[in-house]
């Protein structure tokens, strides 16, 4: 986009002004149309910044995906281009993954603030919406990194004056002004309701995100809110590239008892599934585990129902996906039974044949939980356990199952050679004890089509539910 500055975007808040500068294979070379003199002042000015968050945005998912999902249970990367060691959650600060995932969140909120302080105040045709909007792009930077790493910078500043990492909490919290600061030039916005709501959360601030999810919802019980790709000008989705495009040599497969939702994204010409970023059914999730943790199930059963409702109403992706080709390691038609741990039950549906016909996936939302799941529920930490698999399910290929599972990431090693406000702690990744490194791992009896997984995270997380990392309302 020809109103961004590159000199300022290619050197976020990840290094050092200075640093970028010695590096700058382009450095003396001007083109006035990126200039921000020439940006300040011009008429719609903000509407055109705006599009350019959105790109930055979407460069931000195609990083994020590939490392958050490898990392998780949800996707086993069997033989891709993509990050070999994620998988068994080898993260170390020397990945050069993780530095570009750094590198482009710092991206998103330095290029927010040029737009909140130089860009929209100058703007002739500028609006308190577009102000909005540039808070959400900066306070979402700010919580990506609360979430994701384990300490991030949150300013850009010469290598006189050390950016000081910043714990998850202070980055949730700067991000919490942000959303608060959107909110107040939009009172009405879903999206910004949410935001709010989903940070309280993950501070476990319970009565806060409740009051925020039920605003949300009452401001638009449909909403959604996405990242857009562009397969023919760009960025174009990586993942959905990994996910649909796999091609001879990509093999990023689904946990088995995921199947029946991959793959979420699809390609058809230069058209691109978006990626959902946003939508209500977190608020009904955050309903329905706030009163869980306050230990009432027939509340929560209300909210899960309320949940499913809209899961159910949501659209669904028919495509041919026969493209996808399986060894005869893994489960490839709809016969296959899968248990969810040794001492769980088999169930069925759950893998879909891709060899005779169009799949059916769904687009937004899906889950394998049906009303009478719902009904059955009498104690409280099996209707955590189906919540957060519910979570899973809803989520997945959005990144926020990496989360869930309580790991984060290191500050990396251009970074901490940059900065000397970094320390030996900020460059190590948190990975929970109670998280097993072969995690998405299963046995696959072929004789009698029976799927055992190793690991069923989703009662792991409810065993380990006080601890500080996961489940943040118990």
């Amino acid at each position: 986009m020809k109103l961004y500055i590159k000199s300022i975007l290619v050197c976020a808040a990840v290094v050092f002004i200075s640093a970028c500068d010695e590096f700058d294979p382009k450095k003396g070379i001007e083109n006035p149309n990126l200039l921000l003199e020439n940006v300040i002042g011009s008429p719609g000015s903000t509407a055109s910044w705006i599009v350019g968050q959105e790109r930055e945005m979407a460069i931000v998912y195609n990083r994020l995906l590939e490392l958050t999902e490898i990392g998780s249970d949800n996707y086993e990367n069997v033989q891709t281009f993509f990050n070999q060691q994620f998988d068994a959650l080898n993260i170390t600060f020397q990945d050069q993954n993780v530095d570009n995932l750094a590198f482009r969140i710092a991206d998103l909120r330095t290029s927010g603030n040029i737009g909140l302080q130089q860009v929209q105040p100058a703007d002739p045709d500028g609006t308190d919406a577009q102000r909005a909007e540039l808070f959400f792009y900066v306070g979402w930077a700010k919580m990506l990194a609360g979430e994701l790493f384990v300490a991030l910078p949150d300013t850009e500043l010469p290598d006189s004056e050390p950016a000081t990492p910043k714990t998850p909490t202070e980055n949730l919290n700067a991000a919490l002004a942000d959303f608060q600061a959107a909110e107040a030039l939009d009172g009405t916005h879903a999206g910004y309701k949410l935001a709010l709501a989903r940070t309280y959360y993950n501070l476990g601030d319970q009565a806060n995100a409740v009051l925020k999810a039920n605003e949300a919802i009452a401001a638009d019980p449909n909403y959604t809110r996405t990242v857009e790709f562009d397969g023919t000008n760009g960025p174009d989705s990586d993942f959905a590239d990994a996910l649909f495009d796999r091609g001879n040599f990509d093999d990023l497969q689904p946990l088995p008892r995921l199947d029946f939702l991959d793959p979420k994204y699809f390609v058809e010409g230069d058209t691109e599934s978006p990626v959902y970023i946003q939508k209500a059914e977190e608020a009904h999730l955050i309903l329905a585990e706030a009163e869980l943790a306050n230990n009432d199930v027939p509340a929560a059963r209300t909210h899960l129902t309320n949940l499913l409702s809209l899961v159910n109403t949501r659209a669904m992706n028919t495509f041919s996906d026969a493209v996808e080709g399986r060894d005869g390691s893994r489960p490839a038609t709809a016969v296959v039974m899968v248990a969810a741990s040794a001492s769980d039950p088999l169930r069925a549906g759950l893998v879909i044949d891709r060899q005779l016909g169009d799949v059916t996936v769904a687009r937004i939302s899906g889950t394998s939980i049906v009303q009478t799941d719902i009904d059955a529920l009498t104690d409280q930490l099996v209707a955590l356990e189906m919540l957060y698999l519910m979570r899973q399910e809803i989520f997945i290929a959005e990144g926020r199952r990496f989360v869930d599972l309580g790991i984060k990431m290191p500050i990396s090693e251009n970074e901490s050679l940059l900065n000397p406000a970094v320390t030996s702690t900020h460059i190590l990744s948190s990975v929970p004890s109670f998280v097993p490194t072969d995690m998405d791992a299963f046995t696959f009896d072929t004789s009698t089509n029976e799927v055992v997984i190793l690991h069923n995270m989703n009662a792991i997380l409810v065993a380990n539910r006080t601890d500080a990392a996961v489940v943040p309302f118990f």
